[in-house]
């Protein structure tokens, strides 16, 4: 399963602590001409939805934030970025299924053979047949976010909605790939945590324990702002977190689900070298954003871009910096992978 083999990769970059070897062996890869990016890719600056611990619960942000690919637009970035993709993440900031043909953009990653391709969703207008096609296109992971155990506080922390619809998406993936005899997509649960809903995560299982999880990710509050959401801070909720999260260690090692948590840096303050290599692979691409700073993705390939900026170089200069220069605290890769 390709999803398994990333969270592999995700480890070893845990394992191996020299960023010399890091930097050096992606040197390599792009030498060798290989894959090596990470794509998280928003086609639409949209949601559905207004969670309260999420940016679009800011009505100034929703106003200003807008914009959508085009069809050709799509078809390009597909030429441009999915040859060195080695993962596709389709919906990671805004909502993928609020963009008409989120699906092509699946066809087209494994067109492109993409070797791991994932969506993150709220599911809310996830309908069978969007699940039908899903599984039909190999969908390696399909990552469905959920704030809350009950449908009080699912529903008021995700405003707009329906804890019965987050119920039915999850028993209609599983009646289809049971059905197709398909493991993919396997299923990917996220827990946003704060204060209001730190309680509820004890009986996590008690709500989805009958589904078919593969992953289960703990993700405690990031600060994005002026969002709806006051208790932004973890800090003096730690002890029950930890707490709580042994007690959904224990059970995740009894049905062998892989959990990701955020044991160490619940403010994500710590600084790291686990994340020096993002900044060269991880990509992220919407109507408002690219992380490549200068890329012309329109007009300019990307191994132009590589070459016009001396990426290598870039590599080589990094691999010889000493590590407490490559050091920043990182949201992303705070995480212990429980396998």
């Amino acid at each position: 399963m390709q999803a398994d083999r990333f969270y592999k990769l995700l480890n070893l970059n845990r394992v191996v602590r020299s960023h010399r070897v890091k930097f050096t062996g992606l040197l390599g890869m792009y030498w060798l001409r290989q894959r090596h990016l990470w794509l998280r890719f928003d086609p639409v600056m949209s949601c559905n939805l207004r969670c309260q611990m999420c940016y679009f619960s800011d009505p100034n942000f929703a106003r200003e934030n807008i914009g959508r690919f085009s069809p050709a637009e799509i078809e390009r970035i597909a030429e441009v970025f999915f040859p060195w993709a080695v993962k596709l993440y389709l919906g990671c900031g805004t909502e993928p299924s609020t963009y008409k043909g989120f699906l092509d953009i699946i066809a087209l990653g494994r067109k492109f053979k993409v070797p791991m391709l994932g969506m993150v969703s709220n599911g809310q207008l996830l309908m069978p047949e969007h699940l039908e096609k899903l599984v039909e296109l190999g969908l390696d992971e399909l990552t469905l976010s959920t704030h809350g155990v009950t449908r009080e506080t699912y529903e008021r922390l995700m405003r707009r909605a329906s804890f019965a619809k987050f119920l039915e998406v999850l028993d209609q993936l599983e009646a289809i790939k049971k059905r197709r005899g398909s493991a993919c997509p396997q299923l990917r649960l996220n827990y946003t945590v704060n204060a209001e809903n730190l309680e509820e995560l004890a009986g996590f299982f008690d709500a989805y324990g009958k589904y078919t999880i593969r992953t289960l990710q703990i993700r405690p509050i990031v600060d994005l702002g002026n969002t709806e959401c006051t208790e932004k801070d973890m800090t003096p909720h730690v002890a029950r977190y930890n707490q709580i999260l042994r007690s959904i260690e224990r059970t995740c090692r009894e049905q062998g689900i892989r959990l990701l948590a955020n044991y160490e840096d619940v403010s994500y303050q710590k600084k790291t070298t686990r994340a020096a290599l993002a900044p060269e692979v991880v990509v992220y691409l919407s109507p408002q954003d690219l992380s490549k700073t200068g890329f012309d993705w329109r007009h300019e390939t990307y191994l132009e871009y590589c070459r016009r900026t001396r990426w290598s170089k870039t590599l080589l200069k990094k691999a010889f910096t000493s590590a407490a220069n490559l050091e920043a605290p990182s949201p992303y890769l705070s995480y212990k992978i429980i396998d």
